[in-house]
């Protein structure tokens, strides 16, 4: 469940459930380019769809 801020930001209501996440870009060198955390959506609305790409 959201906490205040996070229902506030997202104008929803203390009841409505969300989805944390954090989002990592890897270099082919392992090497970590980016960092998102935490991400927050809504969880009764929010659709999540990875596509990766794993050529060599």
């Amino acid at each position: 469940m959201p906490t205040e801020l996070e229902a506030a930001t997202l104008r929803i209501g203390t009841g409505v459930p969300v989805l944390r996440y954090t989002r990592r870009h890897i270099a082919d060198t392992g090497r970590v380019v980016e960092v998102a955390h935490p991400i927050v959506r809504r969880g009764d609305t929010t659709i999540v769809d990875f596509r990766i790409d794993l050529d060599d």
